[in-house]
């Protein structure tokens, strides 16, 4: 009963917050802080502190009571713990101090040595030097003073109290523990985590006993060393325990409920757990890499969804790395090198298998050829797929994307033509591929892009191919020379006769455009309807919406500048489950908050904010929306302003991350 107040309570403060608490890398934070939650919290953590010691006080008395041969009763051990409210508050105070300085030595010697193992080790003496400290807990029961208790232990039987708590308070539960965790090792996903879930909860609770049977039992072997330890505290505060009353027992009405609460708890709390209350809360945020060079230049990523709805990112890197998360939130992932250096940013695209596909343009050192090859990258590593190259090109202004679509791949490119030295002229082609080798392949001609001016360096990506779900490809690409962007939609799945439609962007700074950062992304709604995102930092720091009227995008389509976002950031792109639009970037105006913006119409006329994370404004976004609805943002950036930058992996908990 002791047990309930501490283990319920944060609980009870994760859901009554929920809105308002972000889960970062696994430790809850409060988004906006106010002075009543941090006021809630401390209440909760010390009534969980409160609630611990009063278990093992109470339990302690209950041994002693046992080995005098005086009357069992629950409710007289916990009253004679409680009645002294004075000598309660003075282990509470003890408590903390004692845990906060053990934490603090752990994190300070865990930051400082490559090795945790030094950490570990020091926690642990001090921890055994702290055990004085609990025979102090179980002195509470016969009201003696914890100081003075812990004075005289230390006096006479310290090193016999090191050795009688040792195995029953700690090593035998941490034993249990980490055998639990052995176990749940060898059981398949996902039943190692429900089994470790439960099977480590209900031991910590049923062990509660055991420690307090320890401390008890410890006590009692003190009391009998004679005058030098406590018999002569006894005659201090007069020693009558032994014509000490049994007293008014509970009524059977109110006993009976309460003996099937303590026997349940276990289930209830494993119960409760299972509820995940992380879950109600309003986000998850967990770091899933670092840059190990250009800290303050992040790469270009993308976020895609496997089978499962677990995240997959790709790092474009001199090195790219993938990610493969182990759950929908990206708290356990794998991450492996690709041992290529891609001149333009390739093509990726998830198989139905799990694997990453990526295509990309490659050359040999000193070379001026480029070839768009093929790669395959799982967990275990990355290979190059067997076979002739997609495409060959003598420039280095060359492009991919990719596309899952229910027949295959869909892999559009857009590569140099010979004989256009003066005015640069580069081809846009899709090819539809029966299988995730593109072995088998047809490549449809979709148009031309004139003069098109990058610089390697920069992240143009100019092009962007999507599905309908019916499985037609879409290809967007923007032409920087001929100030337009064009939409080339297939009539059917094989794509036979795309039709082409290209429209004038708005007035731009034309070399500032031409050599800033660009991106181009493209998704279809529900019923076939393209729509278009171009982020230009150099058309007044703005994002565009491109929503057009129809499956191919005949008419002139509905521009809509979207100034709540800075376009550098490269917003990412996605639809909620009513094909409305969501972009993920960093807000314009105020500090640097990571913000959702929402359509909440088809005209993306009325829109809605949710700032998320407190960020470091570094990097770009991408957007992944799995089945479940929840968005899933990619950013790179600190959430501490402390900290130094990484990938993260941001997963909300409503569709559009409202608090």
């Amino acid at each position: 009963m002791t047990l309930v107040p501490g283990l319920v309570a944060p609980l009870a403060v994760l859901v009554a917050a929920g809105g308002r608490v972000a889960v970062v890398g696994g430790i809850p934070r409060f988004v906006e802080s106010s002075p009543v939650f941090g006021v809630i919290l401390a209440v909760s953590a010390v009534t969980a502190i409160a609630s611990g010691l009063a278990a093992l006080a109470s339990g302690a008395r209950l041994v002693l009571d046992f080995i005098d041969g005086r009357p069992l009763s629950a409710r007289l051990a916990v009253t004679a713990a409680l009645r002294r409210p004075r000598t309660f508050a003075m282990l509470v105070i003890l408590f903390v101090p004692a845990v906060v300085v053990l934490v603090a030595i752990g994190a300070a010697l865990a930051a400082s040595a490559p090795s945790i193992v030094p950490a570990v080790v020091v926690v642990t003496a001090v921890g055994v030097t702290m055990l004085p400290l609990m025979i102090a807990w179980a002195a509470l029961t016969d009201g003696v003073p914890p100081l003075r208790m812990t004075w005289r232990l230390i006096s006479r039987g310290y090193g016999e109290a090191v050795c009688m708590l040792a195995p029953g308070y700690l090593a035998v539960p941490v034993l249990l523990q980490l055998g639990l965790f052995a176990l749940g090792g060898l059981l398949p996903a996902p039943t190692d985590g429900l089994f470790r879930d439960a099977g480590r909860l209900t031991v910590a609770v049923l062990q509660a006993p055991l420690q307090a049977a320890a401390l008890g039992c410890c006590y009692a072997y003190l009391h009998r060393l004679g005058p030098a330890t406590v018999d002569d505290l006894d005659r201090e505060k007069g020693d009558d325990r032994g014509h000490e009353r049994v007293g008014w027992r509970w009524p059977p009405i109110i006993a009976w409920p309460a003996v099937l609460l303590v026997a349940l708890l276990p289930g209830l709390l494993h119960g409760a757990y299972a509820a995940e209350p992380l879950s109600w809360a309003r986000m998850a945020d967990n770091e899933i890499g670092v840059k190990e060079r250009d800290v303050d230049h992040p790469s270009r990523t993308e976020i895609m969804l496997g089978p499962g709805g677990k995240p997959v990112v790709f790092r474009d890197e001199r090195r790219p790395v993938v990610v493969f998360c182990g759950d929908d939130t990206c708290g356990d992932h794998v991450s492996v090198t690709l041992d290529e250096d891609f001149r333009t940013h390739p093509a990726t695209v998830v198989a139905p298998d799990g694997s990453l596909v990526v295509a990309g343009w490659t050359s040999e050192i000193g070379a001026s050829r480029m070839e768009l090859v093929m790669f395959s990258c799982r967990p275990d590593g990355c290979v190059r797929r067997p076979g002739e190259p997609l495409k060959a090109t003598e420039s280095s202004d060359a492009r991919a994307a990719a596309v899952a679509t229910p027949h295959g791949l869909a892999i559009a490119w857009s590569a140099s033509l010979p004989g256009h030295d003066k005015k640069p002229l580069s081809r846009v082609e899709l090819a539809l591929c029966d299988d995730v080798a593109c072995a088998r392949r047809r490549v449809v001609p979709v148009g031309d892009i004139t003069d098109s001016f990058t610089l390697e360096d920069m992240d143009a990506r100019v092009l962007a191919v999507a599905a309908s779900p019916d499985g037609r490809p879409v290809v967007a690409y923007t032409d920087r020379g001929a100030h337009k962007i064009a939409v080339a939609s297939c009539e059917s799945t094989a794509c036979a006769h795309p039709s082409i439609h290209a429209f004038d962007l708005p007035a731009l700074t034309r070399y500032t455009w031409l050599t800033s950062n660009l991106r181009t992304q493209v998704v279809v709604r529900p019923d076939g309807r393209p729509v278009i995102v171009y982020s230009d930092p150099g058309d007044g720091h703005t994002s565009t919406i491109l929503l057009c009227s129809d499956p191919a995008c005949s008419g002139t389509p509905r521009f809509v500048p979207v100034p709540e976002l800075v376009a550098v950031s490269a917003p990412g792109l996605a639809l909620d489950a009513h094909g409305l639009p969501l972009l993920a970037g960093y807000r314009r105006k105020g500090a640097a908050l990571i913000d959702l913006v929402a359509c909440e119409d088809q005209d993306c006329a009325r829109r809605s904010a949710s700032p998320l994370l407190p960020a470091g404004g570094v990097g770009q976004f991408d957007l992944a929306i799995g089945s479940d609805q929840r968005p899933r943002i990619l950013w790179y950036g600190t959430a501490d302003p402390a900290g130094d930058n990484a990938y993260h992996l941001l997963t909300c908990a409503d569709p559009h991350c409202a608090p």
